[in-house]
């Protein structure tokens, strides 16, 4: 049976569409980095399509852009694949036979043959890379995606050695790529079948990697809590850090853990937990002096910095102790600086091999979570032994605290300090033993429980956010909540500490506001205006509703300033806004463009062009007269007694209509602002409408 070739090519192009689709969709939910083979596979139904054309389409488009989009199909399948593994791109071996096609099969449009060979040797090619890389990584590549992306790339190889070696001997005659016959059937199918292969095969390695790592992310996350639980028990210091780094060790079969904390002046390697470690290596190294160039913890401990060392033998870091590790056979070190809340190093977290080892992305993160872990572990353990030490001289600076405090357990007060009664307006016996969420504003109760499940699960210690508290005599006010976890009477709690931050609040709303406001005639700004402009656009454009722009500047503005001073224009300025305001409606937008120019929006003037410029031009005739009539300003004096000036105005309005294009603002406003100054050329008191049939002439409307 002989597969009829056009047909073949619209259930590749469907295929591969299908697929690229699917893969974009998993791809944006899950797996970024598989957006790039989604845009192969639709490179590559662009390129089926354009074959499938020949004939109908310009030869550059069918032969020339079609191969370029299949050979950029695996091109960017290269690139996925580095991207998964982590590793850097050959570009120069991934793109250049791209550029290559696109060049030689420039010159060969009118030569079935040759573009026929020249497809095969780079498509091989292409494929040959992929097995390549695929057999370079292929110790970080677990599981059955690996090989089926392995078939597809020979699939697709075989192919194309194929049809170099059936058009080689002359086994194979194309005249036309959509020719129809066996050997071009079977070479098609074999060929979407191995892109297919390809596909999926990159798709189950996501899968794959994305379930180990949930596995392991799993075990941490149950790792980390049995460690928080231990410190939450309050069990002493090296038994916690000793089930810590045995934890990880078991986790990360190979690896040799150790914690070093230093001594109280902070210059020498003290108490430590090393299990797996020799004695004798662990006896040598007590009390070493932290410095440039001692071994990797030593070091790391001086400078703050990770250090790791991938080979003891060959590192400086280690000349003066080569000895030491090879008769504990070590070989290799990367070691963490273990860091307070407050980035002082306590000591140091290392992670030592039998033999060299380079570290991975994962093991970097790996180092960096554990001394964070350790971090934490010896910061509770001080802070709680700090605390056990100093209760009452704690007690008596919360409270004399110029802060409110309180002690919440589950979501009970336990304890509120003298501020917080004197914030809340209630006596201690009324806030103790009640629930710290009644305190809250109802809208904000959500968030406080949302915050408090992101820190358990997360094992996070400190918090700061904003939140609205009811007290009993100023109503609500917004608080800065702040805190950490401690233990309170053998049990986890959290010590709050919450600043009054309403005043600061309000700050903020008002400066918020002036960025959008007119200062002087409280209307939107031009920022505010752009913005609502550019929505109106967008919803005109939707609605099919006809909007206008009217640019409004003030005639016999500047003698009014120049004659009785900037207060009498600031006060007309006052005036008009008020005037204008009152002249469209609510939903309409009237906003100070600088200086003595004011913009109007209407908006939702109808579908139909006539009815729409007529009302808009019967609003603008209602401003035109409403500020055309006798202005009574109340103008301040040296000597402080107002003086009243009759002032006589009008404007000058320009007006265009428009629909909606949102990006086209600026435009939008120089037409309008065209139309304005043909009305200011006729004589002023005047409004003038742009017609966009005429770019060069604005409309004329009398008034």
């Amino acid at each position: 049976m002989v597969v009829h070739t056009p047909t073949l090519f619209l259930v590749i192009v469907i295929a591969s569409a299908v697929m690229g689709a699917a893969i974009a969709f998993i791809a944006h939910r899950q797996h970024a980095n598989m957006l790039l083979w989604a845009a192969g596979l639709m490179l590559h139904a662009l390129g089926y399509t354009l074959y499938s054309l020949r004939g109908q389409i310009p030869d550059v488009l069918s032969i020339v852009l079609a191969n370029v989009a299949v050979s950029a199909m695996f091109a960017l399948f290269g690139e996925g694949f580095f991207r998964f593994v982590e590793r850097p791109a050959p570009r120069w071996r991934l793109w250049l036979p791209v550029l290559f096609v696109g060049v030689a099969f420039s010159f060969l449009q009118h030569s079935q043959h040759y573009r026929f060979m020249l497809a095969g040797v780079v498509f091989s090619f292409q494929s040959l890379t992929l097995l390549l890389a695929l057999w370079q990584n292929r110790h970080d590549l677990p599981g059955r995606g690996a090989y089926i992306l392995t078939a597809g790339a020979l699939a697709v190889l075989l192919v194309m050695l194929m049809r170099l070696l059936g058009l080689s001997v002359g086994a194979m005659q194309v005249n036309a790529v959509t020719d129809t016959g066996l050997v071009q059937g079977v070479t098609f199918m074999a060929a979407l079948v191995g892109v297919l292969w390809l596909s999926l095969g990159l798709v189950m390695m996501n899968q794959e990697r994305a379930e180990y790592a949930l596995q392991a992310e799993r075990a941490a996350d149950q790792f980390r809590s049995q460690i928080l639980e231990r410190l939450s028990a309050g069990q002493p210091l090296q038994q916690v850090l000793t089930a810590m780094v045995k934890g990880i060790e078991q986790l990360h079969p190979g690896m040799l853990c150790s914690v070093l904390l230093l001594d109280r002046q902070g210059q020498h390697l003290g108490e430590g937990v090393a299990p797996s470690l020799p004695d004798a290596y662990n006896v040598a190294i007590h009390g070493l002096a932290i410095g440039p160039g001692v071994g990797s913890c030593g070091t790391a401990a001086f400078t703050g910095e990770r250090v790791v060392v991938e080979d003891i033998s060959q590192h400086p870091y280690w000349a003066g102790y080569k000895e030491l590790a090879a008769r504990s056979g070590l070989g290799s070190c990367w070691s963490q600086p273990i860091r307070s809340s407050m980035g002082t190093v306590l000591g140091t977290f290392a992670i030592y091999h039998r033999q060299p080892h380079v570290p991975s992305p994962a093991d970097i993160a790996l180092i960096e979570q554990s001394a964070s872990l350790a971090s934490i572990a010896v910061e509770r353990s001080r802070e709680a032994e700090a605390l056990r030490r100093s209760e009452q001289r704690y007690r008596r600076l919360i409270d004399t605290a110029n802060e409110g405090i309180c002690v919440v357990q589950g979501d009970i007060i336990r304890f509120a300090n003298p501020k917080l009664c004197k914030q809340a307006g209630l006596a201690e016996s009324e806030i103790v033993g009640q629930s710290f969420g009644r305190f809250i504003h109802e809208e904000d109760r959500e968030m406080l429980l949302l915050n408090r499940r992101k820190r358990k699960l997360a094992g996070a210690q400190d918090f700061t956010y904003l939140v609205r508290v009811l007290t009993h005599h100023q109503g609500t006010r917004w608080f800065e909540l702040s805190g950490t976890t401690i233990d309170w009477e053998g049990q986890s709690a959290s010590l709050n500490f919450l600043t009054d931050v309403t005043d600061r609040k309000q700050m903020e709303e008002r400066v918020r506001q002036l960025a959008y406001q007119d200062a002087l005639t409280l209307l939107p700004n031009r920022r505010l205006l752009m913005d609502r402009l550019g929505l109106a656009m967008a919803r005109h454009k939707r609605s099919g509703d006809y909007a206008a722009l009217m640019f409004l500047d003030l005639d016999n503005f500047k003698p009014l300033n120049d004659r009785h001073g900037h207060d009498a224009g600031d006060m007309l300025l006052i005036e008009v806004a008020g005037r204008l305001k009152r002249c469209v409606r609510e939903a309409d937008t009237v906003a100070r463009f600088g200086g003595d120019e004011f913009v109007i929006v209407l908006s939702d003037l109808g579908r139909e062009h006539g009815p729409a410029l007529t009302h808009a031009v019967a609003v603008a005739e209602k401003i035109l007269a409403a500020l055309t009539q006798v202005y009574q300003l109340a103008v301040p004096t040296s000597s402080g007694v107002s003086k009243l000036i009759e002032h006589h105005g009008s404007a000058s309005i320009g007006l265009v209509l428009f629909k909606g294009e949102p990006g086209t603002e600026d435009e939008c406003l120089k037409r309008a602002d065209a139309a304005m100054y043909q009305a200011k050329q006729s004589g002023r008191r005047a409004i003038r409408v742009y017609e966009a049939q005429d770019a060069n002439q604005a409309g004329d409307v009398v008034t």
